[in-house]
């Protein structure tokens, strides 16, 4: 009992360091929270018509537009995580850590509650901005709390890349460089921007296992309406196999960081 509480503890400690780091940086939060919203505004604008071809689909589609722009801020907003822990390495405050009485896994912890507020503010943001400009969710407010968990879920597995590769390389420019290589393709890749259909024969082959499809399908069902058990099974264990694997990196990773 006395050892769970210590990594609460600690966690929490952890959590307040690195929110008060990224509250001394209000450009970054501000980049962060801004960044899925203007994405948003911009592609509802721009392919408006495409409302023309989606006649089954609530709010047309800005309506469809939605659940990917909410995925986009678990992509955005994942490797915040890696490059942090880069600094940390880099400047020297990990190893000062680590001579800390405090749980090792707190470090870890600490920093990943942290991208899941972030995620969950940018994600409200967008919900509450679709809302205004004529979406309805259809599932309503239980609907909004497992469209929010579905995305905190989905960084979570994301972060995980970004921490194994920001303690192996050290190198922030590496992360900002591998973010740009994996999102732009998995986001167009996808059902996320736009119906599968709409995409050429080798591309719906690539979305058909693309996890953000996958994730993009529960939230789209969420907003539309009619949740069913089978896409959100599918999507939740492609993401846990996902969490598995980048987990077992980040902590094989910090076990040698730590050593």
């Amino acid at each position: 009992m006395k050892n769970r509480l210590t990594i609460l503890y600690d966690t929490q400690s952890f959590l307040q360091r690195d929110l008060i780091k990224l509250a001394r940086n209000p450009t970054l939060f501000g980049t962060l929270l801004v960044e899925p919203l203007v994405l948003f505004l911009v592609f509802s604008q721009v392919f408006q018509k495409l409302s023309l071809f989606l006649p089954g689909s609530s709010g047309g589609y800005l309506g469809f537009l939605t659940p990917g722009i909410v995925l986009i801020s678990a992509l955005v907003c994942s490797p915040q995580s890696g490059i942090s822990l880069a600094n940390d390495l880099n400047s020297g405050l990990l190893s000062k850590m680590l001579l800390t009485p405090a749980d090792r896994p707190a470090i870890l912890l600490g920093r990943l509650l942290t991208d899941v507020l972030v995620v969950t503010a940018q994600s409200t943001l967008t919900i509450v901005v679709a809302i205004a400009l004529g979406v309805r969710i259809a599932t309503g407010m239980p609907g909004v709390l497992l469209i929010l968990f579905t995305v905190a879920y989905f960084e979570l597995a994301l972060s995980g890349i970004f921490l194994a590769v920001g303690m192996k390389t050290r190198k922030t420019e590496t992360l900002n460089a591998l973010s740009g290589f994996l999102f732009l393709p998995v986001i167009f890749f996808s059902s996320a921007m736009f119906p599968v259909s709409f995409l050429p024969s080798w591309a719906q082959a690539i979305s058909n296992y693309n996890p953000v499809s996958y994730a993009s399908a529960v939230i789209r069902e969420l907003v539309q309406g009619g949740l069913s058990v089978g896409t959100l099974t599918t999507a939740y264990v492609a993401i846990g196999i996902i969490s598995i694997a980048t987990f077992a990196a980040t902590l094989y990773q910090f076990r040698k960081v730590i050593s």
